[in-house]
């Protein structure tokens, strides 16, 4: 779930999520709902408690655009 989803849910206030969380500001929060940033390792893992696990760690993990191939085939011209 992503953490605006629970804040919503709950009717939490920047502020009074990162009074739970701690450590973190409520400007903090704002960016990491809005995914304007990612957490640190040790944020992630404070989100995920206070959130009894409703947030977890592989909420904040980003879709990689594969690379292309190093090797890519000659393209005919047409």
């Amino acid at each position: 779930m992503k953490l605006i989803d629970y804040m919503r849910a709950e009717r939490l206030d920047d502020v009074t999520m990162a009074l739970r969380v701690g450590g973190i500001t409520q400007h903090c929060i704002r960016k990491l709902k809005y995914g304007e940033r990612g957490p640190s390792i040790e944020t992630a893992i404070r989100i995920q408690e206070v959130t009894s696990g409703s947030v977890g760690l592989s909420d904040w993990a980003r879709k990689r655009v594969p690379c292309a191939s190093a090797v890519s085939e000659p393209r005919s011209a047409a």
